[in-house]
Parts: C-alpha cells; structure tokens; sequence
C-alpha cells in the first residue's frame, strides 16, 4: 500500500503509524498452515538486516487453503461486529447482521469440508489480518471525520476482497468439489459487495464498463460499484479511511492482497 501524499521527509515511525499497510496473502497462507502463527512485527523499511530464510517445508495444499478460507470468514464476523458495536450502519445495521450471519454459516461449511478432507477445522479469526489489517482501520475509524463513511467503505472493501479470495483459492484447489464448494462462497461474498455499494452509490457500474463514475472521488477514495468490471478482479483491493494526520498529510491506507499476488 502506498500513501496518497509522498514525503520524502517523513520519518520511519510515521509511516508506521500512519500506514503503508499491505496485507500479504503469502504470509496469510502460512499464518494458517499446521503449527504455523502470524508474523507480528511490523514490514522492514529501510536498510535493516535481510530477514531469516522462510521455511519452505510448509505444504500448501487443500486442507491448508480450506483453512485459510475458514480464518478468513472469521475475520469477516469480527470486523463487521466491531463496526456495528460502534453503531455505525445505521438503517443498515440489519443488512451487516445478515452478513454476520452468512459468514458464520460460511465458516461452517468450510469446517465440514476441511473434517472431510482429514483435517483439523480452523475455527477463529486470521491472527494476521486482524493485526495488519482489521484492527489498524478500526483504531483510523475511531478518530475518523466520518466514521460512517468509513465503516461502510471498510466492509465494502472486505467483502470484495474475501470474494476475490475465495476466487483466487479455488483455482489453487485440488479437488473439483471443493472448488464447486468454496465458488458458492466467492458468490456469496460479491453479492455482499454489491449490497454495500449500492447504498452508497445510485451509478452501479464502474468505469472499466462504460460507467460515468470515476475509480476515486475527488477527495482520493475509492468508489464502490456493484458491477466494477466484467470479470472478477483478483488484484489487490485498496482502503482509505480515517482522518488526515497532521504529520504524514494522509489518512490511513490498506491494500488488501489475495493469493493471487
């Protein structure tokens, strides 16, 4: 993730503060994996040490990918349950329920799957994301000039990426049934996006198709469209939120990244 406004002044604590937040889905992988956590430490800048070899013995394969697909809709409930304790959906708050919900049943179903399968079920929230990416767009939207804004462009940008990675998941799946499966999910998840920004945009269709919309608003955000392109996009899925930092002249920006990058 990249900031709005450059400095080439600004300080190493800054922009660690303040963002260059990009969520790597090669570590949300193996944060999933047997016996495997999250990095925590935030990403190097500068001229450090190279970090330590990765382990390379993880193996990646279904069951890991079921799990990481799990992890993922748990992160979902606990996002969108923080933002409606935070009461900030308004008539909506009924329509974000919803979403909790089918995640929650989402979150079982893969669970069956991955017991089929011979694994171990992965039951709770993506340590990784949480810490990367959920709780850092929380804390901006706590102190935000428009919360309400900023809740909405936050599941918006959740669900359309759980949809591009679930799209993205499936071609890494194995088995033919599973991939059936977890496409069901990925539908699932972009009709959530397209409910969100439908809410706030009466211009459904995005640019890429013709629509009279632009990808950012006139203050650098960017607009959801129920129908962005014509096919699903599997590329990073960029955030703004909060309000602007004194120091920095930016607000809080996160690029959510599927495994397909």
């Amino acid at each position: 993730m990249t900031h709005r406004e450059s400095d080439s002044s600004l300080s190493r604590r800054q922009l660690l503060r303040n963002g260059g937040i990009v969520l790597s889905m090669g570590a949300v992988i193996a944060a999933c994996g047997s016996n495997r956590s999250g990095v925590t430490a935030p990403g190097r800048v500068g001229f450090e040490d190279a970090p330590e070899e990765p382990n390379r013995d993880l193996t990646v394969d279904d069951v890991v990918l079921l799990r990481t697909a799990q992890s993922l809709e748990h992160v979902a409930v606990e996002a969108h349950t923080m933002l409606l304790e935070m009461g900030l959906f308004g008539e909506a708050a009924a329509v974000a329920e919803r979403f909790v919900a089918d995640h929650v049943a989402h979150s079982e179903a893969i669970g069956e799957l991955i017991t089929a399968a011979g694994g171990e079920p992965y039951a709770c929230a993506n340590p990784f994301v949480m810490g990367r990416a959920v709780e850092p767009v929380v804390a901006a939207i706590e102190s935000s000039d428009d919360p309400e804004r900023d809740a909405f462009a936050a599941a918006h940008a959740l669900e359309t990426w759980l949809g591009a990675s679930h799209q993205a998941l499936v071609s890494q799946l194995s088995d033919p049934a599973l991939r059936s499966a977890v496409a069901g999910v990925c539908g699932d998840e972009h009709r959530h996006a397209a409910t969100l920004a439908l809410a706030v945009n009466d211009d459904p269709i995005g640019p890429e198709l013709g629509g009279d919309g632009e990808a950012v608003d006139a203050e650098g955000f960017p607009v959801p469209y129920a129908i962005p392109a014509t096919f699903g996009q599997l590329g990073g899925v960029e955030l703004v939120v909060g309000d602007i930092d004194d120091e920095t002249v930016s607000r809080t920006s996160v690029t959510l990244q599927t495994p397909a990058q």
